[in-house]
């Protein structure tokens, strides 16, 4: 029976009825679908990434800047600057009007802010990113900067009126390892690598380089930025692009590197594999598998994968880890699988590394963090893992050989 259903003023056949309702049901249908499938192409996406991308926390951050690899100054809506640590934890709110490195020396750095707290311009901490009450009064001593005399074979100062002498070991006091270095401070230098002795230990071979880490250091090379091992030998060719004008390439941290290529950023492991797709407009340098990123337009927090992430720190390790066992002021001795110990200035293994402690060094720890041991090396002090060191034990006394004496009587 086809009967009739009131609908306001009218009457319509209740077969049409259900033939409305199952063409919006459809519809409905479709659109849910189509709904899900885009959700599914975003999980699928985000898989393909190797980690996942969030924009929550950033949505007033319209623009970032990764200074020196240290701290991260973004600016919001408003225009005012705030600051950010690698992983993207906010430590200073945007509130200030300019954030900026000064260099006063060679490898010495520091992070000044021009705002509101203060009409002088302002230190920022670069282990915390707070801004303190230390002012900043400018450079004051000469400048000048080392460079490799290629015509007295040794390193020289020169400031700005040119050859100032040469440079001798006291004067730069550094810890052993390799140090990126120029034959001219102006454009179209030529980049090698120094040791602590001020020897030239890797050829001037580069159009631009950068610092060891991780056993790698970024060098460029015919427009292109690739990584050489300690050695000089090339472990990463030389395909990427620039991550910006100051930095060229940033090293590797955790066993990770974001680059730049076709101008799209991805993040590339020790062995020069893709972990993170170059999907990004912007990836600036993080830490513990967490960096700042921008993709369509958006800021957020890209995080590696966790295998990932796990996967790149243990193929990276350069060191056999040591049984661990509570750490206590005293004498110990390194302990790896034959690489040096890294003597940071926090208890961070993103901290920066003040000197490399060779294998089988023995050292004094004077206080301990979980995970960590503090000591000095060659003028150098910080903070070393607990896991690489080995307590050494006191001599033992000799057991007496010497007839004991009878309480008895004779």
């Amino acid at each position: 029976m086809n009967s009739r259903v009131r609908i306001g003023k009218y009457k319509v056949k209740t077969t049409f009825l259900f033939a409305v309702i199952a063409v919006v049901l459809l519809i409905a249908g479709i659109i849910i679908g189509a709904a899900a499938g885009r959700r599914a192409k975003r999980k699928e996406a985000e898989q393909r990434l190797g980690g996942s991308f969030n924009t929550l926390a950033f949505e007033d951050v319209t623009d970032a800047e990764c200074l020196r690899e240290t701290l991260i100054v973004f600016t919001d809506s408003s225009g005012k600057k705030g600051v950010m640590m690698p992983d993207g934890e906010i430590t200073e709110q945007a509130s200030q009007k300019a954030i900026y490195t000064v260099n006063d020396a060679w490898r010495s750095y520091r992070f000044v802010c021009e705002g509101s707290l203060s009409e002088y311009r302002l230190l920022i901490d670069p282990e915390t990113g707070k801004i303190t009450s230390r002012q900043y009064h400018g450079v004051t001593v000469p400048e000048r900067d080392p460079v490799w005399s290629e015509t007295g074979n040794h390193l020289a100062w020169v400031d700005g009126l040119g050859y100032a002498g040469e440079v001798v070991k006291s004067e730069l006091g550094l810890a052993p390892g390799l140090y990126p270095v120029a034959n001219k401070t102006e454009s179209g230098a030529k980049f090698g690598f120094i040791d602590e002795n001020l020897n030239l230990e890797i050829a001037l071979l580069y159009d631009g380089a950068g610092d060891f880490s991780e056993g790698l250091a970024p060098v460029k090379k015919n427009g292109k930025w690739g990584y050489i091992n300690e050695k000089g030998l090339t472990a990463i060719q030389a395909d990427y692009d620039a991550v910006d004008d100051e930095t060229g390439a940033y090293t590797f941290r955790n066993g990770l590197a974001p680059v730049c290529k076709g101008g799209l950023f991805g993040i590339i492991n020790r062995q020069g594999e893709t972990v993170v797709a170059f999907e990004f407009e912007k990836i600036l340098q993080g830490r513990d598998g967490k960096y700042v990123a921008r993709k369509n337009g958006a800021w957020g927090l890209l995080k590696v994968d966790d295998k990932a992430f796990a996967k790149e720190n243990t193929t990276s390790a350069s060191t056999t880890q040591a049984a661990p066992a509570p750490v206590v002021n005293g004498n110990y001795r390194v302990v790896t699988a034959g690489s040096p110990l890294n003597l940071r200035a926090t208890a961070d293994i993103n901290s920066a590394i003040l000197a490399r402690i060779p294998n089988g060094t023995a050292i004094t720890v004077t206080k301990s963090v979980d995970g960590w041991a503090y000591t000095t090396y060659n003028s150098a002090s910080g903070w070393v893992s607990a896991d690489y060191i080995q307590e050494i034990a006191p001599p033992q006394t000799e057991p007496s050989t010497a007839p004991e004496t009878s309480s008895a009587a004779a």
